[in-house]
């Protein structure tokens, strides 16, 4: 067995291989510092926005938590849920021998056995990633390193530990390799959706401008959302404006047709007693039938509109005119009738009714 060595650079310099063909590696699974993860990960509340968690020494390198590493599965990247005695079958692809310390980094050693993950390996995937449970505390504050934090992970229980394309703790994360390379830039995941089914790796510059890119356009279609809300309130607000209005006119519109009905009727009633309007509403039709009623031998189904109105309002002046001169008749007789009450009361008599001879006498012009 050759024995590893790491450079100034921490790059590795050995990978082996058994008789059986399993391949026989150390590798960085994790380090101290910020890890940046996306809201939805953490459950709060709030568009999706990145969140800076701290792991301090304390807990990466806490005795319970190492060693809750140890005969933990490999997998060739993370499966959907956590690894059990149901599913490690289907994705495990090899496990966790040891565990140790190395300054901020923590190293294990891992037997691959499935083929196509070595061949991945062998390949250039070479970043670990470990899937794990922890407490997130809302605690923010300074790292050593200067960065702000938002939130702390606490007591950290391993329960595999992923071979990935691209690790959260960056670069450094990686499976120990014998052919250097140099110290690549930092890179990472970032989601291109709040479900999380879209994503793509970027370095960290690239994805600090991404993540601020997509923050920006939530916001604005959060604002458009909500302007889109308030110009529909508006829409609903002037549409049932309008139909007050609507119902308010088509009241009024029906209250003077059916004055105009009524007005019909009673002057049809003047030109013609006992005029039945037989349930017509239209004045035009009331009016043809208040003349067919008045001179049935003309055929006033036939006759214009215009023909009919004519004859309708000669014959309401007409029985105007007959209107006043009975009126005029009426007063007469109550002139009369006043001026021979006069009379009688002159000559001391009271007018009876009863057939008396007083009264028969005064009707004859004596006293």
């Amino acid at each position: 067995m050759k024995r590893m060595t790491i450079d100034e650079a921490f790059k590795p310099t050995s990978r082996t291989i058994t008789p059986e063909g399993f391949l026989c590696v150390k590798g960085v699974a994790a380090r101290t510092g910020v890890y940046q993860y996306v809201s939805t990960e953490l459950e709060l509340p709030g568009p999706p926005r990145i969140v800076n968690v701290y792991r301090s020494p304390e807990e990466v390198f806490s005795p319970e938590s190492m060693a809750t590493y140890l005969d933990k599965d490999v997998t060739n990247d993370h499966p959907e849920d956590l690894v059990d005695s149901t599913t490690f079958k289907d994705v495990s692809v090899g496990h966790v021998r040891g565990v140790e310390r190395d300054g901020d980094n923590l190293i294990v050693d891992m037997i691959i056995k499935d083929q196509s993950a070595i061949d991945a390996i062998q390949s250039g995937k070479s970043e670990l990633s470990p899937g794990y449970l922890a407490e997130y505390v809302e605690a923010p504050g300074i790292a050593p390193d200067g960065t702000a934090y938002e939130y702390e992970q606490r007591d950290i229980q391993i329960n595999h530990n992923a071979v990935v394309e691209a690790a959260r703790a960056g670069k450094i994360a990686r499976i120990f390799d014998h052919k250097p390379k140099g110290v690549p830039m930092a890179q990472r995941k970032v989601f291109l959706d709040s479900k999380k089914s879209r994503s793509i790796i970027l370095d960290e510059e690239a994805a600090s401008v991404v993540e601020e890119a997509i923050s920006a356009l939530e916001d604005l279609a959060e604002d458009a959302a909500k302007r889109a809300d308030e110009a529909e309130a508006k829409a609903d607000e002037l549409s049932d404006k309008l139909d007050d209005s609507a119902k308010s006119t088509s009241d009024a519109a029906i209250g003077v047709k059916v004055k105009a009905t009524l007005d019909t009727i009673a002057l049809a009633s003047k030109v013609v007693k006992s005029f039945d309007a037989k349930g017509l509403v239209s004045p035009l039709e009331i009016k043809r039938a208040a003349m067919a009623q008045l001179k049935p031998t003309r055929d006033w189904a036939g006759k214009s509109e215009a023909y009919v109105l004519a004859a309708f309002d000669a014959a309401a002046d007409e029985a105007d005119e007959k209107g006043e001169d009975e009126d005029d008749d009426k007063s007469k007789v109550n002139d009369s009738l006043t001026q021979f009450a006069k009379d009688a009361a002159a000559r001391g008599l009271k007018p009876t009714q009863d057939g008396t001879d007083a009264y028969n006498t005064f009707l004859r012009g004596g006293k």
